[in-house]
Parts: C-alpha cells; structure tokens; sequence
C-alpha cells in the first residue's frame, strides 16, 4: 500500500504542480529584472541634460534632477519663481559673495549634488571679464582649426618666443599618457615654433623636479627669448615651486607666461585616501609593481603640497594661464571613474584633483568641460594649438602696448 507521501511523489498531477511552483516564482524575479532594468534606464534617460555654459554646449548625463534643471531652465533665465528656484538663488547668492575654494564648491555639493557645483564652477568662472574673453578667443581659434582641418598658420611675431614643456610624472615609462606633449611639440614645430620638453626626473618628487626646472630656466634664459612654460599634472607643482620661490625675481624675468593644464598645484585627495590604512599597502604594492615610486606619490598628498603653494609668490610679470578640465558625472569614464568617486564627496574634481585646487591667484582660468584629468579627446591636439595661439597673441598685445 502507497503511502500519502509516496503518491504524491508518484502523482502526475502533483509533480505537474510542483514544477509550477518553482517556475512561477523564475517567472516572477526574471519579469521583476526587467522592470527594475526599465526603470534604471528611464531614470538615466530622465537625468539627461542638454544646456550650455561657459562658451560650452552640454549633452551628457547629470547626477541629480537639480543639476540638470540648473543648466536647462536656470542658466537659461527660464526660471521662475518655484521653490526650486528660491533654493538655487538663495545658495548662489551666498556663494558669489565668497571666493571660489574648496569649501564653498564643497557646500554646494552636500547641498545639492557634484554636477551642480561642477556647472556652478564653469558658470562663475565664465563669468570674470578676462576668463571668458580668453575662454572666447579658445573657442574662435579652435572653430578656425576646425574649419581648416588642421592649426591655422601662426604669425610670424610669434616665432620669437620659446616654448618649454614641463612633463608629468612617468612621462618615459608609460609615454602613451601624453605627459611627454609630444604630439603637441611635434604640432607646434611644424608650424614654426621652437619648443623644448625640459627633462625633470620622471620618478623624482617635486622639490628635486623644481630644482631642475629652475636650473633649465636660467639656461634657457642665456638665449634672450621669451619663455612660455607649459605644464601638466605633477609638472604644475614643480613648475610652481620653481617659479616661485626656487627662482628670484630676476632670473624669471625671462618667462613671460606659464601655460598650467591640469596641473596638481595643491596635490591630490584621491593620493590622500591611498595613503591610509588598510588602502595604503596595496596601493604601494601597485606602485612598486609599474615601477613607479610610492614615495613620490607620497608627495602629492594635499597635506604637504597645500601649505607649500600657499607659501609661494609668483612675479607680477608672468601671464599665468590655467586648463582646467570640468568634467560632469556622465563624462567620467571607466579607468577613471573610482577615483572620481572617492572624490566626489568633497566637490568637483578631474579624477585626481578638486578643480579649485587648480586655480592659481591672479591667473586667468579657461575651462574644458567633458575633459578628465588625461585630457583624452580627439581634439586634443587642436586644442593645445588653439590655447598656445590665444596666449602668445595675449603676450604680443600686451608688448606692442608698452
């Protein structure tokens, strides 16, 4: 005699209904994916912003509805009366009475998101007279580069000056970085200009890098042609150290500007978070792996390199320009998105460094929105063009005027 277990185990009937028990409940997590993947896509889709500021056209995902009603209706002066709007003008107002630092793009950004104080930066900075006729003059000369296909001819005033490049770190090891500006060299070279890449120490830390570049600056100098120094990422410190304070004024007399493209003049807070335990072992082990040096990283930290630029005091007489590459959340890509991340808290960043750390005082600011701290775009070249364009016909307005 069959037991009531054993027939229902043997009941066709039965087994029938256990299987539809276990398909019903795939059935439902599968359809409940693909809601919840509709739903994350339409949320993307919502978080979609198109707009323009600082002489830039936007289309890109943001990271709050907020940012994206800021660049679509606010910026636009389409914005009304809402309490939206009451909100973003009353913390705009506060922000606009203070400087632009870290702490006031850092309280927009807990207030409202990185993207709204990342758009917040372009717009303010867009907003100063000689940011934006720099900024516009960026913008003319790179349409006229466009238009042509390729750099415009230079005038021939401009083949007086010297272009010195200050490298960034590991610009021999892993050259594909760009840090050796050799595209950029190879540009201006054909169209006539002089340019010299000064070679620091690729694995050296910033005080010995900015002994060398002062040593090549007074060699240079015994040439009696202007300088234009152009740096980039670690190069920006080393260059700032030599200029201002490794160097007396006199023998700077012979740089005439400093080009700084995404320059870590105040170090880096994502070095600050590698720097502490448990992170710091691996990071160091990643390091010595690539055959870079931890304690040249090290040196990068915020803490040490802050107070070492807040010491500094450049000669009046040098033209200081810096790219700041601005990019928004939906323009991060992959290599570099966890360094934005763990950044992001504290305010708009490039992935390596906040973009007010960037800004020297008294320096003119030119933005590139949608550019990382690699500055990896296919214009890249024409850019650089069109920024050395803009500054030497600056330097040779301001000599024809004295």
């Amino acid at each position: 005699m069959q037991t009531t277990t054993q027939r229902s185990q043997n009941d066709p009937d039965t087994n029938s209904l256990r299987k539809k028990r276990l398909v019903f409940p795939r059935i439902y997590v599968a359809v409940f994916f693909v809601v919840l993947t509709a739903i994350c896509v339409a949320d993307q889709a919502l978080l979609r912003a198109k707009g323009r500021v600082g002489d830039q056209e936007i289309n890109t995902t943001v990271d709050s509805p907020i940012a994206r009603y800021y660049l679509e209706e606010y910026l636009t002066g389409r914005s009304g009366q809402t309490e939206t709007d009451l909100l973003i003008r009353e913390a705009l107002e506060r922000s606009d009475a203070l400087p632009l630092t870290n702490k006031v793009l850092g309280d927009l950004t807990q207030r409202f998101s990185t993207d709204f104080a990342t758009l917040y930066f372009v717009d303010r900075v867009y907003r100063e007279d000689v940011n934006r006729r720099f900024q516009q003059a960026f913008h003319a000369r790179l349409t006229a580069a466009r238009a042509m296909k390729q750099p415009q001819a230079l005038p021939g005033a401009y083949k007086r000056y010297l272009l010195s490049f200050v490298p960034g770190y590991g610009y021999k090891t892993n050259p594909a970085t760009g840090a050796d500006f050799a595209r950029q060299r190879q540009l201006l070279d054909q169209a006539g200009l002089d340019t010299v890449l000064i070679e620091t120490d690729e694995l050296a830390n910033i005080e010995e890098n900015a002994r060398v570049v002062a040593r090549e600056i007074i060699r240079l100098a015994q040439h009696r042609r202007p300088i234009v120094l152009v740096s980039t990422s670690k190069g920006g410190p080393e260059t700032a150290l030599a200029l201002g304070r490794e160097l007396t004024s006199a023998q700077s007399q012979a740089v005439v500007a400093w080009i700084s493209i995404g320059g870590l003049l105040r170090g880096s807070p994502y070095v600050d978070s590698v720097s502490k335990w448990p992170k710091t072992w691996a990071a160091w082990l990643g390091f010595w792996w690539k055959g870079l040096k931890p304690k040249v990283i090290r040196n990068l930290a915020t803490a040490k390199r802050r107070p070492v630029f807040q010491s500094l005091t450049f000669p009046d007489h040098i033209l200081m320009v810096q790219w700041i590459g601005s990019p928004l959340s939906g323009h991060i890509k992959k290599d570099v998105r966890r360094r934005y991340n763990i950044i992001k808290q504290i305010g708009p960043n490039d992935g390596l460094t906040l973009l007010a750390d960037e800004i020297v005082p008294g320096g003119v600011v030119v933005t590139g929105i949608g550019l990382d701290h690699y500055y990896r775009d296919p214009e890249i070249d024409l850019k650089t063009f069109a920024l050395a364009n803009v500054v030497l016909e600056e330097l040779e307005r301001k000599r024809l005027s004295q």
